[in-house]
């Protein structure tokens, strides 16, 4: 690669990391070529991307972005996958791709700036995506004020049902 070539290379991976909500440092040395397309393509699926880069390019990009803190991580063949998304899906991708037999490995990642070790991703990879979430919060956030309408209906239906019971018993005793 000639200067010209690096310098694009940098200015490409600079957008991205601007553009990327999460960045995940990974080792994928020992893998195959089919089994890391696979990983690929799951993480382009949950809108994200895995680059194998080379390290020096990878730290002059990050800086000034929000995963400037990972420069210390970019050491050795490493693979940076990142979510321009929700975190969860590329997140999940990465966990499913780690097994007993498999050599990828998750270094540590960075979320809101900060950093994410191997098992915090893991959990990460476990909770529902944004769209269920956001869901689940609605749903609570209406508990209350569905449980405080039923009350408020129940007084003037009960008031209605103890009317009626006294115009049956006074038509009882006519």
């Amino acid at each position: 690669m000639n200067r010209t070539e690096k310098s694009e290379m940098i200015d490409v991976l600079k957008e991205k990391f601007l553009k990327a909500s999460a960045a995940f440092v990974t080792e994928y040395r020992g893998m195959t070529v089919g089994s890391l397309d696979e990983l690929r393509n799951k993480v382009r699926a949950g809108q994200g991307e895995v680059k194998v880069i080379k390290n020096r390019l990878a730290k002059i990009a990050t800086k000034g972005s929000a995963f400037e803190h990972l420069i210390d991580e970019l050491k050795g063949p490493i693979a940076l996958a990142l979510s321009y998304k929700d975190p969860v899906p590329v997140a999940k991708a990465l966990a499913e791709a780690i097994s007993d037999t498999s050599p990828f490995k998750l270094r540590i990642g960075s979320l809101g700036g900060k950093f994410i070790k191997e098992k915090e991703i893991v959990a990460l990879s476990k909770l529902p995506d944004r769209n269920t979430l956001l869901s689940m919060m609605l749903s609570a956030m209406q508990g209350p004020a569905r449980g405080f309408a039923v009350v408020l209906n129940a007084v003037p239906q009960n008031f209605a049902q103890v009317l009626n019971a006294v115009k049956e018993q006074k038509a009882k005793q006519a």
